[in-house]
């Protein structure tokens, strides 16, 4: 009762991964798997007659149906009609491979689509989450998830099923053939071979299952290693742990290599038992239909009728068991995105906007008056304590504003509230008198976010300014405009390939201060009306650190400027200073040196 249970909840859960349009075409799958079965039992079936008509020509005009045939095409002689009866045959055959051929093109093409549609789904859900999903949740896992569980649900699970109900129907079909021309027979090999095939998988069943959960385990914690080793590569040199990360990494690949052994010993075993067990089932069936007294040009006909009927069976029944083993292991790969798809949603938090919209920022500004913060508190999830409590501020617009305070005081959860990404638990974000988080789309399209770090894609210059922008929608003359306010233009115009310098992975090909200067002009590029600085110069000398914040002091008047800081020189030019302890708002406009 329970494995039906299961299958139901299987099942609807693999529905629900399609919607209207896409189930008819799983209908017309199912009506084209039904034709398919007919085909492979009709060519099948007509071995029985066709041996006959080799073996005893007599029997053309014993039977009603081939004589008939015989009589109305006329034919001179039975040699002739053996002849035509090659042809049938051989037609029949090339027509089944061709339609079966067709068939499998169809449902290749039908499941292979769904799977692009749903990776593209699942990774479009797992980018407009809010950020505090992707702070509880491992890059590592969700990675796995888009690039492999969605693929183990449709080549492990949907188009396994469908290649299970074919051969289902195949072996159902031909089975009836088989119980119309030796009932008894048949009835004993299907008893055999079904008894056994269940005690097989009955043996079985709990060790697949355990075997997928735990490959899929082993296979984030994999992606993992690799991520952490090659993306602190100049750490790991640095302090000679590149046997740490190999380690760590070879301890999983020889789980997940052992876990790959037992599966495929699962998936060959079955073929080397049922190939002995069909042997001897027809060697038996065979001596049932003798020991019957039957005919010897019937006992041929049927034994060239079991023998073809096995020949087909058995790759069949070893698909059959092969297929429902990958059921079973890639079973936690749907429960995996069927629950990040349907079950952990959280609309609050969701950006939408519209599809490849391009957005530079021209003319009047949109907000005039001020940002203000009433009462704001914060808590992150699964922690007692608010990160901000109880924050009231102002900062008007057109101004520079710099917070800050000691390392975890919350200054940086406080300005990701403002920048959009957390929503308070209380209190308000007004922009000019109009709440943040209702505008939250128009809000981020108007403002410019440096982090301390930043990321550079293994790209162009071109292409990190205008990032996640397609190359034939870049707007060149802004490339040129936001590396000049970063005081970078120069230095791209000397170089040889200028905006289409690679700057390879993560921009190793740049020194800090570059890397940083690129990030100002990325930031710069949609000619943003407020620009966020979360210690943006933290991490570059003194020197460097001065050139990036004159580029960024040219800003002042033009844009409002709000800074997260530690150093006196990086906050000495702002119009406020709010100092954050503890999460509170303890001091404005200070005097006093930073910390």
């Amino acid at each position: 009762m329970k494995e039906v249970t299961k299958l139901k909840i299987s099942l609807t859960k693999l529905l629900n991964l399609f919607n209207k349009r896409e189930k008819k075409k799983l209908i017309i799958l199912f009506f084209m798997m039904i034709v398919a079965a007919l085909f492979e039992t009709f060519g099948i079936g007509l071995i029985v007659p066709f041996v006959g008509i080799v073996t005893d020509p007599a029997i053309i005009q014993e039977q009603a149906i081939l004589s008939y045939i015989y009589d109305v095409f006329n034919f001179e002689s039975t040699t002739t009609f053996i002849i035509f009866s090659v042809i049938t045959l051989l037609t029949v055959f090339i027509l089944k491979n061709l339609y079966l051929l067709i068939f499998n093109y169809t449902q290749f093409r039908v499941i292979l689509n769904q799977q692009v549609k749903l990776s593209r789904t699942l990774f479009k859900e797992y980018l407009t989450k809010p950020y505090t999903f992707h702070l509880q949740r491992n890059t590592a896992d969700l990675l796995r998830n888009v690039n492999g569980e969605v693929s183990k649900v449709f080549q492990g699970i949907v188009m396994a099923g469908f290649q299970l109900f074919t051969e289902f129907l195949v072996i159902t079909c031909i089975l009836v053939l088989l119980l119309m021309t030796a009932p008894i027979a048949t009835l004993v090999a299907s008893i055999l071979l079904g008894g056994s095939v269940f005690l097989f998988f009955a043996f079985l069943r709990k060790k697949i299952s355990s075997l997928g959960k735990e490959q899929q385990k082993v296979s984030g914690t994999m992606i993992k290693w690799v991520n952490q080793g090659l993306g602190a590569s100049k750490e790991v040199k640095v302090s000679g742990k590149e046997s740490f990360f190999i380690n760590s990494y070879t301890s999983q690949s020889q789980i997940k290599a052992n876990n790959s052994r037992y599966m495929k010993m699962l998936e060959l075993a079955p073929r080397l038992f049922i190939e002995t067990l069909l042997v001897s089932i027809v060697l038996i069936t065979m001596l049932i239909i003798v020991f019957q007294g039957t005919g010897l040009t019937q006992i041929v006909s049927t034994m060239a009728l079991f023998a073809m009927a096995s020949f087909r069976l058995m790759p069949s029944i070893t698909r059959v068991i092969s297929l429902i083993t990958s059921i079973r292991y890639n079973q936690p790969a749907l429960s995996i995105v069927y629950d990040d798809l349907f079950l952990n949603k959280d609309e609050n938090g969701k950006i939408k906007r519209n599809r490849d919209s391009v957005i530079i920022n021209r003319g009047e500004r949109t907000f005039k008056d001020s940002i203000k913060l009433n009462g704001v508190s914060f808590r992150y999830p699964d922690q007692k304590e608010c990160s901000v409590k109880d924050v009231s501020l102002t900062i008007p617009i057109g101004t520079s504003v710099a917070f800050i305070g000691e390392s975890g005081a919350g200054k940086t959860t406080l300005v990701d509230i403002i920048l959009g990404l957390f929503q308070p638990e209380k209190g308000t974000i007004l922009v000019d008198e109009m709440n943040l988080h209702e505008q939250r789309s128009l809000w981020q399209q108007k403002i410019g976010y440096i982090p301390q770090s930043i990321f550079l894609s293994d790209d162009t210059i071109r292409g990190n300014v205008a990032f996640g922008i397609d190359k034939d929608k870049i707007d060149e003359d802004e490339v040129w405009r936001a590396l000049d306010q970063a005081q970078l233009k120069e230095f791209i115009e000397e170089l040889p390939e200028k905006l289409e310098t690679t700057v390879g992975e993560r921009g190793v090909r740049l020194s800090g201060g570059q890397r940083q200067r690129i990030g100002i002009a990325r930031a710069l590029y949609h000619n943003p009306e407020i620009l966020f600085m979360d210690e943006a110069t933290s991490s570059l000398d003194n020197g460097t650190e001065k050139e990036i914040m004159k580029a960024i002091d040219g800003l002042k008047g033009e844009k409002t400027l709000i800074i997260i800081a530690h150093r006196l020189s990086t906050i000495e030019n702002c119009d406020i200073i709010f100092k954050i302890d503890k999460g509170r708002l303890v001091n404005t406009n200070l005097e006093e040196s930073v910390i």
